[in-house]
């Protein structure tokens, strides 16, 4: 420090600042990135950190982005399956309608959900997706349904009523089906001997349905066919579901605008599609081989599966009153059969039965009135009063019109019974309430 002075400093305030020229920086204005906006912290490979670097350009903007696309992915899957509700025409308005606002506060819920914190973002994305998927898989199901109904309505095998079943509205007029169960299997366009009959009166006002048996051996007169002589009911099938139709309402004097025609093949899968039946009894028997099954039937109630109900159906050699008692137990077959379909969760097996009906079974009433009935049952949940009776008569072997050579085992009908029957029919028809039914519950 002794040269200090050498240098000619010889005190500090030999500095003048005159000496010195400051060159001002110019201000830099204060950016957003200033304060840590749209950045995130940089790491270095050394130290863990490498600063901050600007974020995705529009982060926020592309989240936006993902959101709005979930929102929008969701709308179309609502309008689709909002469409093809209406298309399918069996879900009433009033649930349609409550169905939209619901989709639609969930569509908006979900959307701002996009907008929040990261696990509500993910949460809503999710949840969006999801409620998509389901909804377009309930609109290909619907389709599948409507398909699956069409391929068994408008059957063409009594064309002389196809006028006036057409003109039946079936959800606020009574009405009446001819059941036939015909003894083949496979394709439902064979004719055959028909061993189920049974007549359905319905009143959808009442909410009444009167089932009416009547034996295949019943010796009647075949309208436009035997020319007077008498003969089976069953052999009248061979001419044609129309002309059973004709018999039966000459018969018991009614007017019959629609039929159902179905074969065994149809009886064994549908029942079990429907998860088996529950059939009440009048007595204890067993089923022989030649129903197609051996089966231990207890009075009462027997749980069945399709083999088992066919067999049930079938049977009439172990019955002490025979073909009158089997036509009782098709009865109590088709009454558990109807308990089962009329709740409204059976709407989620509708595609599996109507697909396995649709090469089985066949029905003139129109995809439009069947349609009026499910949108009625699924509105109302009503409970349905089901009767049955059941024509009975003497047995006697006779000359049959088919079988002209020789006597045949037959039934000569009751009477009494007949014009019973047909007095029912005609209550049932005008509203009047009948006792001693079984309750189906519609809800």
């Amino acid at each position: 420090y002794d040269d200090y002075d050498s240098y000619g400093y010889d005190d500090y305030n030999d500095y003048d600042d005159d000496d010195y020229e400051y060159e001002e920086r110019p201000r830099r204005t204060r950016m957003p990135e200033d304060l840590g906006f749209g950045t995130r912290k940089r790491r270095s490979s050394s130290s863990g950190y490498r600063g901050r670097e600007p974020g995705p350009a529009g982060g926020r903007h592309t989240k936006r982005l993902h959101g709005r696309l979930i929102f929008l992915i969701q709308m179309i899957a609502t309008a689709v399956f909002l469409g093809t509700a209406v298309y399918f025409g069996m879900i009433p308005w009033t649930f349609l309608g409550g169905a939209a606002v619901v989709l639609l506060v969930l569509a908006l819920l979900i959307f701002r959900m996009q907008n929040g914190f990261r696990k509500k973002r993910f949460l809503g994305g999710i949840l969006g997706l999801l409620i998509s998927a389901l909804l377009l898989l309930a609109s290909y199901y619907m389709f599948e349904v409507r398909t699956a109904l069409n391929d068994i309505t408008d059957g063409n095998e009594a064309p002389d009523r196809k006028e006036a079943a057409a003109a039946v509205n079936v959800s606020e007029e009574p009405f009446s089906v001819y059941i036939s169960g015909i003894d083949v299997y496979g394709d439902i366009t064979q004719q055959s001997r028909s061993d189920v009959n049974i007549i359905a009166t319905v009143n959808p006002k009442t909410h009444q349905i009167l089932l009416v048996t009547t034996p295949r051996d019943y010796y009647v007169e075949i309208p436009g066919i035997s020319g007077g002589m008498r003969d089976k009911l069953t052999h009248a099938g061979n001419y044609g579901v129309d002309v059973s139709i004709d018999t039966l309402e000459e018969l018991y004097q009614v007017s019959i605008p629609f039929y159902a025609r179905l074969n065994f093949t149809s009886f064994i899968n549908i029942i079990d599609i429907l998860g088996g039946v529950d059939v009440e009894s009048e007595f204890d028997f067993t089923t022989g081989t030649d129903a197609g099954a051996v089966v231990e039937i207890q009075e009462g109630t027997n749980h069945l599966n399709g083999q088992e109900a066919l067999a049930f159906a079938r049977e009439r050699h172990a019955l002490d009153d025979g073909d009158n008692q089997r036509g009782k137990n098709q009865q109590a077959l088709i009454t558990a059969m109807i308990k089962k379909m009329v709740s409204p969760s059976m709407i989620v097996k509708a595609a599996d039965i109507l697909d396995e009906a649709a090469d089985s079974v066949e029905t003139n009433m129109s995809m439009k009135q069947i349609r009026a009935l499910i949108k009625q049952q699924l509105k109302d949940h009503s409970d349905w009063q089901i009767y049955s009776m059941a024509a009975d008569g003497t047995p006697e072997e006779n000359i049959c019109y088919s079988a002209p050579n020789q006597y045949l085992y037959v039934t000569v009908p009751n009477e009494d019974t007949v014009a019973e029957i047909a007095q029912t029919i005609n209550k049932v028809e005008a509203g009047e309430t009948i006792s001693g039914s079984e309750t189906a519950d519609g809800t």
